[in-house]
């Protein structure tokens, strides 16, 4: 299969234009983005077995419904007057302060500090990339594509739906209350960690607002029970159940269901795992070309898995487009990320 180079693509993009982001995007700005299995580091980290089955029936994805039912638990217990039987081979509260160090140092570990680790002249070209698009998704829940919209902010003018608290105009966090409608957009599918929810509101640190960096607001945050919003790792329909109990991540995939024209994806392997996605771009019917980025030999397996998934989204397409008898064909071109001007 010959591969298309990204200025074939971006010639033939319409003025308005959608981006889809993967890990492949951080990973190219830097290796120590290869995430581990935040599960698997978790479990390793030493979290009794009940801790585990929590996981397991939450889904070993939503860490942060985890460490909030632990953390109600444990309050109901006090409430009650229960006590742990003697042989309990830990606690709730024991399991909680076990999750928030592991996943402390899993991310201190798979992170950059803070944006100024990343040259100048890689945010200036990351930038110059980013800016043609106008709504930007991603699935990451780094920081990486946050730092690069707060330095090109004059440049990219994008929106993420945040303000000051009606209720609070002075408190350092923003809070989520905007529906960006027509404006540029910046849409983390799966959370981030800087967004966590509290008092019944979706909020981001600030670090504008509080002198501190991100990195420092979101260690801080966990300690005091503030838990970073991002659906990692799991089952399709665990990550689907989280999605869809929160009205901010509700909205960022209902807003790639609603785009029109073309959406380039980079970076992204689009994996089962992430089939509601998968579904958001084979069900929106105004959608009309895809662009799928291909790294390395197109024969290779993880792109023989990417090639599959586009199928499968086609197919399910062709069968909207018969039963609803209105919308458009989906277009699916690939093209190869190695010609593709990001960081360099």
């Amino acid at each position: 299969m010959n591969l298309l180079t990204y200025n074939e693509v971006f010639e033939t993009l319409p003025q308005t234009k959608h981006l889809l982001l993967g890990n492949g995007f951080s990973i190219a700005c830097d290796p120590v983005f290869s995430y581990p299995n935040l599960f698997e580091y978790v479990k390793k980290a030493g979290i009794s077995q009940n801790a585990i089955k929590v996981f397991e029936y939450l889904g070993t994805n939503n860490f942060e419904g985890v460490m909030h039912l632990l953390e109600n638990s444990e309050w109901v217990r006090n409430r009650y007057g229960l006590q742990y039987q003697k042989d309990a081979k830990g606690s709730i509260k024991r399991d909680l302060q076990a999750i928030k160090n592991s996943l402390v140092k899993a991310i201190a570990e798979s992170h950059l500090a803070h944006p100024g680790k990343i040259e100048d002249k890689k945010k200036n070209k990351c930038v110059k990339f980013l800016e043609p698009y106008h709504n930007i998704f991603t699935t990451n829940y780094d920081l990486l594509l946050y730092w690069i919209a707060m330095y090109g902010n004059a440049t990219l003018e994008e929106h993420d739906g945040f303000r000051c608290s009606i209720q609070e105009p002075e408190a350092e966090y923003l809070v989520f209350h905007e529906r960006l409608g027509s404006h540029k957009g910046i849409l983390f599918l799966h959370g981030a960690l800087h967004i966590y929810v509290q008092e019944g509101e979706v909020r981001k640190h600030s670090w504008i607002r509080s002198n501190k960096t991100l990195m420092e607001l979101i260690k801080e945050g966990l300690e005091s029970g503030q838990y970073p919003l991002f659906v990692a790792e799991g089952k399709p329909e665990k990550k689907l159940e989280q999605i869809q109990n929160n009205g901010y991540l509700f909205y960022c995939l209902g807003k790639l269901e609603r785009i029109q024209q073309s959406l380039v994806v980079y970076g992204f392997s689009l994996g089962q795992s992430d089939a509601h996605i998968l579904n958001a771009i084979s069900d929106n019917l105004m959608l009309e070309h895809l662009y799928v980025s291909i790294h390395g030999k197109p024969s290779t397996y993880h792109n023989k898995q990417i090639y599959q998934s586009v199928s499968k989204i086609q197919m399910r397409r062709k069968r909207w487009l018969e039963k609803t008898r209105s919308g458009k064909e989906l277009f699916v071109h690939y093209f190869d990320s190695s010609t593709v001007p990001v960081w360099s």
